[in-house]
This record gives structure tokens, sequence and C-alpha cells, in this order.
């Protein structure tokens, strides 16, 4: 168990009055001790003035699977500031992963003018398991932004909907755009059509880093039999020799150890 540290012995557990910097900072030294215990202190974090100190409530939040807390983070999905609601569409996805659970908030998401928000809010809802948010998320396939294209994709592959590989197949077919090929072809691949990884290893080629992490990043946890994962091994490979930037370097080598590690 972790080391209770003396700001949760405080009366109440009541957050300090002062600058947004003095109660972040006081979150932070709170966070390396017993946060259950702490727990009063972060809800009235959440309903601080300051977006960054409700912000930094929900990401302690989330990174200690604080349930009880749930209630008050769902709140926070149609705040005002979209930082904060970007970290709450996470929260409760980490939260309630995998219980189905239904929020018409979250659901709202889908339409929020924020490109990242939908994309969050698309993954979140996938995470969940509310397949009957299914429809809403398929409508993103033909959003305005490649991210948000590439995100429906993989939220409908995760939530099992196959009964729209038809219109995956529809989208991949006009789809210009590298990064959200990267999440049709991840869908398609997913709904049994296997031709589709050398299309998407293929893009490991592409000269836009972001393009190259996130096929990576859908490699290292797609199911392959041991001929593709040589093939996926080989293409990985490639793109270790010719990086772009530390990122994709970084990332290519990771999912390339992962993979090699997996079949040995």
């Amino acid at each position: 168990m972790a080391k209770t540290t003396s700001l949760d012995k405080r009366p109440n557990n009541r957050i300090a009055v002062g600058t947004v910097a003095k109660k972040v900072s006081l979150l932070k030294r709170v966070a390396s001790g017993d946060l259950s215990s702490s727990l009063e202190m972060l809800r009235q974090a959440l309903a601080d003035p300051s977006p960054t100190v409700r912000g930094q409530a929900v990401l302690l939040i989330s990174e200690h699977g604080l349930t009880d807390a749930l209630p008050q983070v769902a709140r926070l999905l149609r705040d005002k500031s979209e930082d904060v609601r970007y970290d709450a569409a996470e929260c409760v996805g980490l939260l309630q992963k995998g219980t189905g659970a239904i929020h018409p908030a979250l659901r709202s998401l889908l339409s929020d003018k924020s490109a990242l928000m939908r994309a969050q809010a698309a993954e979140s809802l996938a995470l969940i398991g509310d397949r009957g948010a299914l429809r809403r998320i398929a409508r993103l396939l033909s959003d305005r932004d490649p991210i948000v294209r590439s995100y429906a994709a993989g939220a409908i592959a995760d939530l099992q909907g196959s009964a729209y590989t038809k219109r995956i197949e529809g989208a991949l077919a006009k789809e210009k755009h590298e990064l959200a090929r990267v999440g049709l072809l991840e869908a398609a691949f997913r709904f049994g059509k296997r031709g589709a990884l050398g299309e998407l290893l293929g893009l490991l080629t592409s000269r836009d880093y972001h393009v190259r992490c996130s096929v990576a990043n859908v490699v290292e946890f797609l199911r392959l039999t041991p001929s593709e994962r040589t093939l996926a091994i080989d293409a990985l490979k490639r793109a270790a020799r010719k990086p772009l930037v530390f990122a994709d370097a970084s990332t290519v080598k990771r999912v390339l150890e992962a993979l090699e590690k997996r079949g040995a």
C-alpha cells in the first residue's frame, strides 16, 4: 500500500485556497500518497473554477482508477473547457471499460466541434462497449477530419460492428488521406479482409511520421497468423532502418520487439 502523506490528514481533506499553481501542486503531491483517502479533495478539485485544476484532478482519477469519483467526472463531459471534456471522456472510458454502460453525454461528444474530442468520444465508447452508439459512430466515417475517420473505423471494429463492413469498404475505396486509411485498413482486416494487411504495412513508408506511428501501434494488437507476423516484422525492420524522427523510430522499435518476442 502506498504511504499516506501528511496532506491526507488535513481536516476533511479540503483543497487549499490559493493560486491555480498551488492547487495543482497540492494535487500532484497528494498523488504520491493514498489517493483513495483523498477522494473528497479530488471531488472538490473537479468543481474548481480553474479548468487546469479540474483537468489535473481528472487525470489523477484516471491514473489511479478511482471509480468512486465517476459520477463527478461524468458531469465534466459537458464542461466548457475542451481540454477538460477530453480528459473526462478518456477517464470515463477507462473507468468503465467493458461495462457496456450508456452515457448520453459521451455519445453527444461525437458531434463536438473539436475533431480530437470526436475521436476520443468514439474511442471511449468503444472501450466501454456501447454498441448502441454504433450508428452514430459510423456517421463519422465521412467526418471532415481524417483522424476522426480513422478512429471511427477502429471503434466500429472494436465494437464488432460487422454490419458496417460494406460501409467501411466503401469509405476505404474513396479515402485519400493516409492517416484515415490506417483506421479503415485496420477495420477491414479485422472484419476478414486479410489482404488489407499488406497495404497497411505499406504505409510504414509514409513521409508522415504520424502515419508510421499509427500503423505500428495498430499492428501491435492485430491477431496475426505466423506468416502475417513475419510480414509485419519484415516491414517494421525496413521502417526502423529509415526513421523520420525519434517518435516513429521509438514506436517502430517497441512494436518490432513486441512482435519478435511474441513469435519466439
